[in-house]
């Protein structure tokens, strides 16, 4: 315990340098911090309105409403929200999260090289550096501040620490294991659809190496399906209700353009500018890997052929080389062939995505290598000192920018760069909206009474039969209602109304109801996800009840 200790102070020491830019006040310039800080008011809003899970953005869109939170991870800004209440400003809250990801994350990766490698703690930490200290993790902090990419990569290891820790016979890191899967799947969707094969093929080598396979299979089925539908309530809307918006239109082939040639895999210039890789502009962020993450892929190429007998390192050498290899494949043009044809894969958006599980390979190989070559203390030094300093330019932001709250508070976009969650019938509004509730034509008086993102309620009193207009984009889960009956509108009209709810009033006094509810598929969802976490909190009394049997789930 003491030995673990010392290695989790020398790791926060050893990761200083990564986020001592962080500690900086104020933001910084980047792609998507600002994208993210607006999502943080957001979440603060709709959560204190009662809305959970967050659906609907009224205040996004120009004020006219976006259905950001049905397709975005939630996990980072909902973390972020713990910080906000703590006394932080938004600024500093999403940086939190980018903070706490790197301290996370050498701890997962520790831990994790150390349950799979037992004994080989020196091994295990030089692992956990080689997990941080890549181009790959400062891009997402620094470069394009991708709050949830960062946070996905600290959450990644303790899905694997739990999946060993399980097959050793700890079960109590069962229900562990479900609660990262389901913060993986929430903090950053896209990470763990490119980790889900990775964690397959893992899996399936510990099935097979295990004593008692069928016992064994049935704990991680059940991790799994724990993990999984514990996120139903997310990923389930945002797969089902994908076909309303445009995001296939404007996203499905941005792939295509994102291939990084090997060169730029293997070295290319520090930028802070966005992705061009087929046509590098100056300042363009790097595609690099890092070269000292490939020297060491390259070693244990070598190593395998001279220790080969050494079956775990033959095994999880080759895994990790195949985990690399394939990694390297998909973000090069050759794979053009896999990304037209596999479903999802397009989601990933930029091949380059898949250095993440490319440093994941790397930071095993170097730990097996520290582990079973000879001259270990050297080598050690040696990969240290060299994966430190070919990361020292990485280490900072890029320019400061150091508004108050006030400023991002006012920034009404969709906080989306193309604009991709957009309803395939509305559009992006010049201006910003009026009100929740305008009349068109007519004469007649609007007081609104309630004022939130799911829920407007008014008092309309008119004058004349008029036509009004609910300045809420419709998405499936809008009812309108006028004196506790439903109000027959359309949002197909043409022009300013485009997408907007607009139907036909009688002369007198009306209240008027918007309530944005769960629609059947959400229903379904949730109920999974509650179902989910009452048997995740019943599998947990079971375990403890019978911790001193072997195995729960055996026949």
């Amino acid at each position: 315990m003491k030995k673990n200790l010392l290695i989790f102070i020398l790791l926060f020491v050893l990761s200083i340098p990564a986020f001592k830019s962080l500690l900086h006040p104020g933001g910084f310039t980047s792609h998507d911090l600002t994208h993210h800080i607006v999502r943080q008011i957001d979440m603060d809003k709709l959560l204190s309105e009662g809305q959970f899970p967050p659906r609907w953005s009224g205040d996004l869109n120009n004020g006219y409403g976006y259905p950001v939170s049905i397709f975005m991870y939630p996990t980072p800004s909902i973390l972020g929200e713990l910080f906000h209440k703590l006394g932080y400003n938004f600024v500093d809250s999403v940086k939190a999260v980018l903070f706490i990801s790197i301290l996370i994350s050498v701890v997962g990766m520790y831990l994790f090289l150390d349950s799979l490698f037992p004994g080989k703690k020196i091994a295990a930490f030089l692992g956990a550096i080689f997990y941080l200290y890549a181009p790959i993790r400062f891009i997402y902090i620094y470069v394009s501040a991708a709050v949830g990419s960062a946070l996905a990569m600290a959450i990644i290891p303790f899905i694997f620490w739990a999946v060993v820790e399980t097959y050793k016979d700890k079960r109590w890191t069962i229900p562990i294991g479900s609660l990262t899967i389901a913060l993986l799947i929430t903090s950053h969707n896209v990470t763990a659809l490119m980790f889900a094969p990775v964690l397959l093929v893992f899996g399936v080598m510990l099935i097979y190496k295990s004593k008692e396979r069928r016992g064994f299979f049935k704990d991680l089925t059940l991790m799994a399906v724990l993990g999984i539908g514990l996120a139903a309530f997310f990923w389930i809307p945002a797969m089902v209700e994908k076909k309303y918006i445009i995001y296939d239109q404007v996203m499905a082939k941005n792939w295509a353009t994102q291939f990084p040639t090997l060169w730029q895999l293997i070295r290319s210039p520090w930028g802070y500018g966005l992705s061009h890789p087929q046509a590098p502009e100056p300042g363009d962020m790097s595609h690099q890997l890092g070269l000292i993450h490939i020297a060491v892929m390259g070693i244990l190429l070598v190593s395998i052929f001279i220790l080969r007998r050494k079956r775990d390192f033959l095994q999880w050498g080759v895994f990790s080389l195949a985990v690399f290899t394939t990694s390297l494949f998909l973000m090069l043009k050759i794979s053009t062939p896999i990304w037209s044809n596999l479903p999802l894969l397009y989601l990933i958006q930029f091949p380059y995505r898949f250095a993440s599980v490319s440093i994941f390979a790397a930071a095993i190989a170097v730990c097996l290598l520290i582990a079973y070559l000879p001259f270990r203390k050297f080598l050690f030094i040696f990969f240290l000192v060299l994966v430190l300093y070919a990361n020292r330019n990485h280490l900072n932001v890029n320019q400061k920018f150091d508004p108050d709250d006030t400023y991002y508070m006012n920034l009404t976009e969709t906080t989306a760069s193309y604009n991709e969650h957009l309803p395939i019938w509305a559009y992006v509004p010049k201006d910003h909206s009026p009100g929740k509730l305008i009349i068109l034509e007519g004469k007649g008086e609007i007081n609104i009474l309630e004022n939130k993102s799911a829920r407007v309620v008014a008092n309309v009193i008119l004058e004349e039969n008029s036509t009004l207009r609910f300045n809420q984009f419709y998405f499936p889960g809008w009812e309108l209602s006028d004196n506790g009956k439903d109000i027959d509108y359309s949002y197909k009209e043409s022009g300013q109304s485009k997408g907007l709810p607009v139907f036909n009033l009688l002369t007198g006094q009306h209240t008027f109801e918007a309530s944005f509810k769960e629609t059947t598929d959400r229903k379904i969802a949730d109920t999974i996800s509650i179902l989910s976490a009452f048997a995740l909190v019943l599998t947990t009394i079971l375990l403890i009840k019978n911790a001193p049997q072997n195995r729960l789930l055996t026949n």
